[in-house]
């Protein structure tokens, strides 16, 4: 266990920590997660690309000199050409944001797609081992989840994409190039000064810069480690002194920092979970009570008059009806509701431009009210995001179902079949059934590849 004490910065700390981390001495089950992770957020990621606005922004780049690359970089799954390190990273994670599919943590944030974006970039350009590529994405995975903790609740309306994760994405990438605990330490300082951070508004009100929050904050962590490598140092205590006076409570002490001493004894990856419904976490339990309800009942949304969610109090941020654009609605539970009932689903295609101006759904979402509920908040802070809805029908009949914990994380995780099936779906507009499988295969089998290039070779070829 690494101590954390008043005399030594928390980057000091962290920075011994990731330098020496190993997944071959993780126990089994933190591999798994580990490899079901990077599995999905490389399908995300993949799927994701598709989004029109992330092939124009790479276009955008050319003109600066930003194109692709003859005979290095790493892959831009958008483009499917070679860009340099940077570009890719923050290219490939903003792609994987767009969808709202990416893994999260129940005590912390989105981590995944801060630190296999970038990792991924880096271990293709320098021919990687897929051990080193690993070793990288965990030791940034469970640095970043636990400064993501102590930070959060964040200041009012500050967004937990970008904030404190280009800390992750500074380590993931600095343990790619063998940097000693001392760069590391001051890459992990310069991630965290200049603070670079969004806002909820932007999701909220379905302006896409939210998406490039993942991407940016990325490229923040790349460029920290270069920093650091060439001398530039960060600030001494920059974690406790700089950054922590963002968090809602404003203050730092002993019991706020806790989860800096507990390197080694627990791994947060263990907190992970993953998504199959293509919108904010926060809408994953009023979806899936409402999908009970429909189960057990039957009626039309024509019969619907009223339908109440109760939530935590975080949760009602995301009470807006009839919202104008696909991320709006994705940051709607109003309209998950409504696009569940209508059309039975909560995945990819249930979250389109055709979807948002579809009528009928607008109209149910008119009928649902999003209200606090005291008997959410003491789950909503270990992050089990739980609701209850209750829909009137008609017929003065009234239907209720509770869910406390929305499923893909904790005690209620998805199988890995369950998790290979997402991926494959996510991958089938691009890949064969065949060249999916080996994909997988390379991802999940360390006896299938040596090298991160041999990992992903199957999606080279394919673009």
């Amino acid at each position: 266990m690494t101590e954390v004490q008043s005399s030594r910065d928390l980057a000091t700390a962290a920075a011994e920590y990731a330098t020496t981390l190993s997944v071959s001495e993780v126990p089994d089950s933190v591999r798994e997660q580990l490899s079901l992770m990077i599995l999905d957020t490389i399908g995300v990621c993949i799927r994701g690309s598709e989004t029109d606005y992330i092939r124009s922004v790479a276009d955008g780049l050319v003109p600066l000199g930003r194109g692709p690359l003859n005979e290095s970089g790493a892959s831009v799954f958008a483009t499917g050409d070679r860009r340099d390190i940077s570009q890719a990273a923050t290219l490939n994670a903003a792609a994987g944001t767009t969808l709202e599919l990416d893994e999260g943590n129940q005590r912390s944030a989105h981590l995944g797609i801060h630190t296999v974006t970038p990792a991924l970039a880096i271990a293709e350009q320098f021919d990687a081992s897929r051990r080193e590529f690993f070793d990288a994405v965990l030791a940034g995975y469970e640095v970043g989840a636990r400064l993501g903790d102590v930070v959060r609740p964040m200041e009012s309306g500050l967004h937990p994409h970008g904030a404190w994760a280009p800390v992750a994405s500074a380590v993931a990438a600095g343990r790619l190039q063998n940097v000693d605990s001392n760069i590391m330490a001051d890459a992990i300082r310069n991630a965290v000064t200049p603070f670079i951070v969004g806002h909820w508004k932007a999701a909220l009100e379905g302006a896409t810069i939210r998406n490039f929050y993942t991407g940016l904050s990325c490229q923040h962590g790349i460029m920290a480690v270069v920093l650091a490598r060439q001398g530039i140092n960060g600030v001494y205590g920059a974690i406790e002194e700089c950054f922590l006076p963002y968090t809602a409570g404003n203050s730092v002490s002993e019991e706020l920092l806790r989860p800096f001493e507990t390197f080694g004894e627990e791994f947060y990856i263990s907190s992970s979970y993953i998504k199959i419904h293509a919108a904010c976490r926060y809408t994953h339990a009023p979806i899936e009570a409402i999908a009970a309800i429909q189960d057990r009942v039957d009626f039309t949304p024509e019969r619907i008059s009223k339908i109440e969610v109760r939530t935590f109090e975080l949760g009602t941020m995301l009470d807006q009806r009839r919202p104008d654009s696909v991320l709006a609605a994705k940051f709607s539970t109003p309209f998950a509701v409504a696009s569940k009932l209508c059309t039975g689903r909560s995945d990819v295609d249930a979250f389109t431009q055709e979807s948002v101006e579809d009528e009928q759904i607008q109209e149910i979402s008119e009928l649902v009210s999003v209200l606090a509920d005291s008997r959410f908040e003491a789950n909503a802070e270990e992050g089990k995001w739980g609701a209850e809805v209750s829909v009137r029908l008609t017929d003065g009949s009234t239907h209720t179902e509770t869910v406390r914990d929305a499923r893909g994380g904790g005690k209620n995780s998805f199988t890995r079949q369950e998790v290979y099936e997402k991926f494959d779906s996510l991958v089938s507009s691009k890949f064969d059934e065949e060249t999916s499988i080996e994909l997988r295969n390379r991802i999940m089998n360390s006896g299938e590849t040596k090298t991160v290039n041999d990992m992903i070779q199957p999606i080279v070829s394919a673009f």
